[in-house]
């Protein structure tokens, strides 16, 4: 029912305009200088008594001329260049030739995003249209919301999987002295739905939570006011339980590139400085970068913690098999407001051995610069010496990604995050990489660095719980939904979807291969 749920805080408070008009009484300021300056007046030029004999009504130069007379002259001269160029032509009105004018950058028209899944004509949104509750969530009004505690109560429930040491070597690394970025073959990605996590699985039966979700997914959450790129997330509710996951293949695990800059990639240009490419090419240097910082020679340390029941639960599941060596999961319990309870899977990296001797939780993420002519600041010059100014100049083109790092590792309760700072070897070449730098921050101190707010970043979390947790259900005891970050509004959207909207047909796809006389294998 309609009158059941709770006032949404996204809400937009709609105002009756009926007989409301607005009146602006302040005086506009014409300048003194360029389009739309007052002529004449008691300029130094043209006042009285100045030099040229001015009166008060003309703006004399030193020719004689009026500033009026010159400015008919010059739009005369440019209206008839326009009729000999065309309008919007070389040398015409709005054109770049000599007669013309540049158009102004506002001017430039407004780019077309495009969603990251495609809304099917059998999904129904929820924005009110049809008679059910407005779940539609503005981005500008998350921003604001506060709560009054830093971070929710926290408990670890398991740990499963095993760690690298992280190599000290890689720490020798300088802008003078740079280590070659190692390539390496990158495996299909690993993934495991919520739903299928016989962890997640055994506690959603004992109801140790009410909702039951991933590192990834939750990040991005709280880092939604600051992407502009969109993205989806498939919500699953089954009774008392939500399970918010991201899809197999989604671009939310694409890491990209300049996503917040004023002049940010897109797939126009087709070359390696396009959107598409230069997000798998941080996509891989990230993970050589992940590799490289792990000391391989020696075997992994088992992470094993927590209740049995939990651990054998894993190690009995079928995907207990697939977790690659050298990668922990983290199973975390958070105490949010109202009754809220989350369980989140964490992802961690490597350990680190402390000056005291003790073993750190390490996560390890890579910047990367492709072109200091874009990027604006050329790293091989600015940052051993301003290493402030690269990395303020790296959070204004990648506010959203830097956010979802950070978010990632204060949700793991790892100890330091690793940063890489891998820069291509010449700007046309995206194939040879090199480590400039290594750097070392504790998640806390790098949150505020990149004025990433705590009580802000949990309220979007506590708000959005909230309003998942009051979907309708249906008759059959599971519903799917789909949340879609909107691509050209600062929102994001749920829509209600089958429950097979997103199973994949894996089917045999043959080759075909065209002979074109060459007998080599490739």
């Amino acid at each position: 029912m309609r009158g059941d749920t709770e006032q949404s805080p996204f809400v937009i408070e709609q105002v009756d305009e009926e007989g409301f008009h607005l009146v602006d009484t302040k005086q506009i300021m014409k300048p003194k200088w360029g389009p739309g300056a007052r002529r004449g007046g008691m300029g130094f030029q043209g006042g009285r008594g100045g030099r040229g004999g001015g009166s008060w009504g003309q703006d004399r130069n030193r020719d004689g001329q009026s500033q009026q007379v010159k400015d008919q002259a010059r739009d005369r001269a440019a209206y008839q260049a326009g009729q000999r160029g065309g309008f919007g032509q070389r040398g015409g009105w709005g054109g770049r030739g000599r007669g013309g004018r540049f158009d102004s950058w506002r001017d430039k028209p407004q780019r077309v995003r495009v969603a990251s899944v495609e809304i099917r004509a059998d999904w129904a949104p929820l924005d009110g249209s049809a008679g059910t509750d407005d779940y539609t969530m503005s981005l500008p009004q998350m921003e604001k919301l506060r709560i009054e505690e830093d971070a929710p109560p926290v408990e670890e429930l398991a740990c499963v999987g095993s760690l690298f040491n992280v190599t000290k070597t890689i720490d020798k690394a300088s802008v003078r002295a740079a280590i070659p970025l190692k390539k390496l073959q990158e495996p299909k990605p690993w993934h495991l739905a919520v739903t299928e996590d016989p962890v997640l699985q055994k506690l959603a039966s004992q109801g140790k939570a009410n909702v039951f979700t991933t590192d990834t997914a939750l990040a991005v959450l709280m880092a939604a006011p600051r992407s502009t790129i969109s993205w989806d997330m498939v919500v699953l509710r089954q009774g008392g339980s939500i399970f918010l996951d991201v899809r197999e293949g989604s671009s939310i695990y694409d890491t990209t590139v300049n996503e917040t800059a004023q002049d940010a990639p897109d797939d126009e240009q087709k070359d390696m400085n396009a959107m598409t490419a230069l997000a798998a090419e941080a996509g891989y240097i990230n993970y050589c970068y992940s590799q490289q910082t792990l000391d391989k020679q020696q075997a992994p340390q088992a992470q094993e913690k927590g209740a049995k029941e939990l651990t054998g639960a894993w190690a009995s599941g079928a995907s207990g098999a697939g977790l690659p060596a050298g990668r922990a999961l983290r199973y975390r319990r958070f105490e949010l407001e109202d009754g809220l309870t989350l369980v989140v899977r964490c992802e961690l990296d490597g350990i680190m051995e402390t000056r005291d001797g003790k073993a750190a939780f390490v996560t390890t993420k890579a910047m990367n610069e492709f072109d200091p002519k874009i990027s604006g600041i050329d790293w091989r010059q600015k940052l051993e010496s301003q290493r402030a100014a690269v990395l303020a100049n790296e959070l204004k083109n990648n506010r959203n990604k830097l956010a979802r790092w950070t978010a990632e590792a204060l949700l793991s309760g790892a100890d330091f995050m690793r940063i890489g700072m891998v820069s291509r070897a010449h700007a046309k070449d995206n194939v040879n990489h090199f480590i400039l730098q290594n750097q070392v921050y504790r998640p806390e101190e790098f949150a505020k660095m990149i004025d990433l707010k705590t009580e802000n970043v949990w309220a979007i979390v506590q708000a959005v719980m909230k309003r998942l947790i009051q979907l309708p259900e249906d008759g059959t005891g599971s519903s799917l939904y789909l949340m879609l970050r909107d691509p050209m509004k600062a929102q994001v959207n749920l829509y209600r979807v089958p429950a097979d909207a997103f199973d994949l047909d894996v089917e045999d796809e043959e080759v075909q291969v065209q002979d074109d006389g060459d007998d080599s294998d490739y």
